[in-house]
């Protein structure tokens, strides 16, 4: 997943070793690059939207979600579960990469394959049974329906085929392996390491019991590590991320040999391979992994030096896709602008110039229209963090006429025109992204955006909050059954609650004619819902909301 980065500082040696290597490893990913975006048929129509997907050759369920689960366990097959969008980057990565290989395919003969989008019909409610939280979200399943586990992106293609076989293979529950780990680690088995370390953990809050500490990791990686080298890597890194979302934001104390130190981040820094196999954690979260070891001074400059060094080695890599070969940018742009509060460091020519060659060339090198949707957002992301917004704006411009699916971008557009003040520009772009947005879903989520950045750069004009916000919320009640359900509701408490503390803020009898429309709507639709169901459980607590604010 891309990450809102801070900026910090770089050695200029580890530069001038980029640049000396640059056209040798651009060439020999080429090959790699232009295999794994390659243009296919689409298959068959699907009730999920299928013909929208370009997917080569996988013969995804044809029926509801229901049928598939009772057709597995017919067969006694797996299930394996794809939750996406057509709109969404990181879910276009996926199905230009994995959903491509050869070895995927060949391993959709095992389980049976469910792709679900998240604006077809019951979309949101599989997302609420299922507690997804997000796109893309992909699920094993045993014959039975019990879930094994979560597969992550941002891995390359052979790891997530590997770790699809194992889990294929042992069929043991990751909630199983959690509760062996927290109470009889000897239980576990070499395969459950590995499943534990590629397990997709920011797509599942209830994986973990509540409270549990992320030292759980720090112990599991020191029982593998040098056992399993590579599961011991991903299960440090998982811990030092999961401190970092929690309090515990110092390095552990405990006395045997599981504390998260800096030393196991050297030695993987120092392992080509181990770089790889920990690409998503090291691309994307230098700022929290290096706050939470709190290294300071010629420790903290060393690790840094490391990290940058290693990362930047190992970006072309023809391993990793085209979108995930520029993440290795953003360590870089991590430390060396890390003390830019005022915005005014400048990155070295040298630097922008290597920036652009490597977005030229991910842009020239992708032509299939789906699988732009991730390299030019990586790219867009690349560019805002490079601070060189010119270049990121004439992209977005570019691809409009391009994307299969324009409101991204124009939603990209209306970010970087907030970001520099222009509020006017902000809004159209805004306004222009919900007007041409598809799908029940993903029209409310791009409308409560509209609000939200109405509320936050033009809280005056009331007209327009509120004509706006009664339309969507009256065009999401035509959805249906799904209101109150997956991330409908999330964007409809949010919304809620925005608007409240808008009205309030503003006093204005506009604000509370709207607040009287909303909640009119609000009764009406939640007289609908079944009684003691979810939609109706969340429609109590929208209620309850509201009247605590009265």
């Amino acid at each position: 997943m891309i990450r809102k980065l801070a900026f910090k500082s770089y050695p200029e040696p580890i530069m001038v070793r980029y640049l000396r290597h640059t056209p040798a490893i651009v060439l020999a990913s080429a090959s790699f690059l232009l295999t794994a975006c390659q243009d296919s048929s689409s298959p068959a129509e699907l009730p999920t939207r299928q013909s929208e997907v370009e997917v080569a050759d996988i013969a995804w369920f044809e029926g509801t979600v229901e049928q598939a689960f009772a057709e597995a366990q017919t067969q006694q097959r797996p299930v394996y579960l794809y939750w996406g969008a057509v709109w969404c980057p990181p879910c276009q990565e996926i199905k230009n990469t994995v959903f491509k290989s050869k070895q995927f395919i060949a391993q959709t003969e095992q389980f049976i394959p469910v792709y679900l989008d998240g604006d077809t019909q019951q979309a949101q409610t599989w997302g609420e049974t299922f507690g997804v939280k997000g796109y893309p979200t992909m699920i094993v399943f045993n014959p039975a329906g019990d879930e094994i586990t979560r597969i992550p992106g941002g891995i390359d293609i052979d790891r997530y085929n590997r770790v699809l076989a194992l889990s294929l293979d042992h069929m043991r529950p990751t909630a199983m392996l959690v509760e062996l780990a927290l109470n009889d680690p000897n239980q576990l088995q070499a395969s459950d390491y590995q499943q534990l370390a590629y397990y997709s953990w920011g797509q599942d809050h209830k994986a973990l019991p509540e409270g549990s500490s992320p030292e759980l990791f720090h112990q599991l990686a020191a029982r593998v590590r040098d056992a399993d080298p590579e599961a011991s890597a991903r299960l440090y890194l998982q811990g030092l991320v999961l401190q970092s979302e929690s309090s515990l934001l110092e390095s552990s104390t405990q006395d045997d040999g599981t504390q998260a130190g800096p030393e196991q981040l050297h030695q993987i820094l120092e392992t080509p391979e181990l770089v790889l196999a920990c690409w998503d954690y090291l691309a994307y979260w230098p700022e929290e992994i290096d706050r939470v070891l709190n290294l300071e001074g010629d420790a903290r400059s060393a690790l840094h030096s490391n990290w940058q060094d290693a990362v930047l080695s190992a970006m072309h890599h023809p391993t990793l896709s085209v979108a995930e070969q520029l993440g290795g940018w953003f360590p870089y742009l991590t430390f060396y602008l890390e003390d830019d509060e005022d915005g005014e460091k400048a990155l070295p020519e040298t630097v922008i110039e290597a920036i652009r060659t490597d977005a030229k060339s991910a842009d020239d090198q992708t032509r299939n229209a789906h699988a732009r949707q991730s390299v030019v957002n990586m790219i867009r992301y690349l560019y805002s963090s490079a601070k060189l917004n010119d270049d990121a704006r004439q992209l977005l411009l570019a691809e409009l006429e391009r994307s299969a699916s324009p409101y991204y971008f124009m939603s990209s557009l209306a970010s970087l025109s907030e970001s520099e003040g222009k509020t006017e520009e902000a809004l159209k772009w805004r306004r222009m992204a919900y007007e041409a947005s598809t799908g029940t879903a993903t029209r409310f989520q791009w409308g409560v955006n509209y609000v939200r950045a109405l509320i936050r750069l033009q809280p005056d004009d009331h007209a327009s909050i509120t004509t706006t916000s009664v339309a969507l919320f009256e065009e999401l009640g035509n959805g249906g059954e799904e209101v109150f359900l997956g991330r409908n509701f999330r964007y409809l408490s949010g919304l809620n609650e925005q608007l409240r503390t808008w009205e309030v803020e503003q006093g204005a009898p506009m604000g509370q004619a709207l607040l009287h429309a909303f909640d009119a709507r609000l009764e009406s639709l939640c007289a609908q819902q079944e009684p003691a169901s979810i939609g109706d459980d969340h429609c109590s607590q929208l209620l309850t909301e509201r009247v605590g604010d009265s």
